[in-house]
């Protein structure tokens, strides 16, 4: 199994530096359109985590694996999470809403999303097919304290 994980400010700029980060790692699995559909749904999940969590805690964090032919992504911010309804219940937004896209595209794109602990933690899997799932990198990991 190999895996990365890091913490990043909550911050604008730290947004950006995390999906790439994500997305270095998924690029040793996965390429072209699949790449994008991650960078895509993790930019949407690190936005939320930003913008929800980042007024509660100066932190979010992050935690990729890989095993099994599968890439799963866990970001975790320290918000108070969903208030008044639950995600998994969330099918399509209005399509006259002004926000609210981004769990239907997380959901479009990637083959599970979950969420833990009322919202504060989002887990996004995306398999491989059994021809690539052969790993180039069994013994990569990364642990970053901060970025």
């Amino acid at each position: 199994m190999a895996e990365y994980r890091a913490r990043f400010p909550s911050k604008r700029e730290a947004v950006p530096r995390a999906r790439r980060a994500i997305a270095d790692f998924a690029r040793l699995w996965f390429s072209s359109d699949a790449l994008a559909d991650i960078e895509c749904s993790v930019g949407e999940a690190l936005a939320n985590a930003f913008e929800h969590g980042g007024a509660t805690d100066p932190f979010f964090e992050v935690h990729c694996r890989f095993d099994r032919g599968a890439l799963v992504i866990d970001i975790r911010d320290y918000g108070g999470g969903f208030a008044s309804w639950n995600a998994t219940d969330y099918i399509r937004p209005l399509s006259d809403a002004p926000r609210g896209f981004g769990i239907f595209i997380m959901r479009q794109l990637m083959d599970t999303i979950e969420y833990s602990e009322r919202g504060a933690r989002i887990r996004l899997t995306k398999r491989v097919a059994e021809a690539a799932a052969g790993n180039p990198a069994q013994a990569w990991t990364v642990k970053q304290k901060r970025a």
